[in-house]
């Protein structure tokens, strides 16, 4: 199978400074599978005539017209799609026409490039039990993977990104601000047989953070290494089939809110029970005085809180699974995963000092 591998940027011509228009830039801001077609998510400035998006096979070809789209006078954003090319790789750009100039204006390529689906169907034997997504490569500061049905994207935050390629599964991948990656054949990257939801984190090797968390069609893994230089980063994401996912026991929960502060400065890992809290610090300092809800929590101390008595954090009869992060703060990583019995709360703080951080966790709502 194919599959894409995207960067997604965009750069205004220097001529636009001649224009009786707002210093603005075209922005293609997604790309999708739908079908068999690539559909693009674009933004416009205003006083855009016509774009033309533009493709060719490799940095040394002529740009050839793939589409030419009609775009509002005011700008905003436009979906629009082609048929998906006959490609291992190919570069994107747009091209515009300005009302005001007639002159043509184009931003910066996007780039795909080819890798299997995560689930390797053999059309013998049928689906497997699971699709994995196999991560090696090298981490030099914080980055987190936005993982879908129909591709992944990556995100760079801090320092610097992997120098040369990571691998997933057994495809190369070059990773600079906001790579894309799906596949281009009948086998759509992520099948919607698989559950996101139920995913499963297998941590081979990592000195430092490797956390999941649950959004809306997607699952985010967050990458960060706060140690000084770079290090080698193993792990697998087990996906397991819908029809292999067992029911959830659905139980009343009281309703209650779980607000955790703390000045973080390196990396930190809170695991919450009906029971009790526990505190593991990963690098660099430990916090000096961490805050659940209203009860402090002296970290020097102990590491350990029990939800009892006047240290009591959140009422009897949580049903952690309903979890939901409602409101964070913090200049990297604030994070979480639950599951029926636990929440495990990830903090990094990857820029030279300390930050302050919070997150705010609902149940029952």
């Amino acid at each position: 199978m194919m599959a894409l591998f995207v960067y997604l940027s965009a750069a205004l011509d220097a001529r636009l400074a001649t224009a009786e228009l707002p210093l603005e830039q075209p922005v293609i801001k997604s790309l999708a599978i739908v079908g068999t077609n690539l559909v693009f998510n674009a933004t416009f400035p205003p006083g855009v005539e016509q774009a033309v998006l533009d493709v060719r096979p490799t940095l040394m070809a002529d740009w050839e017209a793939a589409a030419r789209l009609d775009v509002p006078t005011n700008g905003g954003d436009l979906e629009f799609g082609i048929p998906q090319p006959a490609l291992d790789t190919a570069f994107f750009r747009l091209s515009l026409i300005l009302q005001a100039t007639s002159q043509a204006e184009s931003s910066d390529p996007i780039e795909y490039v080819a890798v299997p689906s995560l689930a390797h169907i053999n059309t013998n034997n049928g689906p497997p039990a699971e699709a994995v997504f196999h991560f090696k490569g090298q981490i030099d500061g914080s980055d987190r993977i936005i993982i879908s049905h129909t591709g992944a994207v990556w995100e760079h935050v801090n320092w610097d990104w992997p120098a040369g390629a990571v691998m997933v599964n057994e495809s190369q991948w070059k990773p600079f601000e906001k790579n894309f990656i799906t596949t281009t054949g009948a086998v759509p990257f992520l099948p919607a047989m698989y559950s996101l939801a139920d995913a499963r984190l297998e941590v081979t090797a990592g000195r430092d953070l490797i956390a999941l968390e649950r959004t809306n069609n997607a699952l985010i893994v967050y990458l960060d290494d706060t140690p000084c230089g770079a290090a080698p980063y193993e792990f697998k994401i087990h996906f397991p089939r819908q029809s292999a996912v067992r029911p959830v026991e659905i139980r009343a929960s009281p309703a209650a809110v779980l607000k955790i502060a703390a000045q973080v400065d390196g990396s930190d890992r809170l695991k919450i029970t009906a029971h009790e809290a526990t505190w593991t610090n990963l690098a660099w300092g430990i916090p000096a005085t961490v805050k659940l809800n209203e009860v402090s929590w002296n970290l020097s101390q102990t590491n350990v809180l029990l939800n009892a008595g006047t240290n009591t954090y959140l009422p009897p009869g949580i049903d952690f699974s309903t979890a939901k992060i409602v409101h964070r703060e913090g200049r990297d990583v604030a994070t979480m995963w639950a599951d029926n019995e636990a929440v495990w709360v990830s903090f990094a703080d990857n820029p030279n000092g300390g930050d302050a951080y919070e997150l705010e966790i609902s149940f029952g709502q």
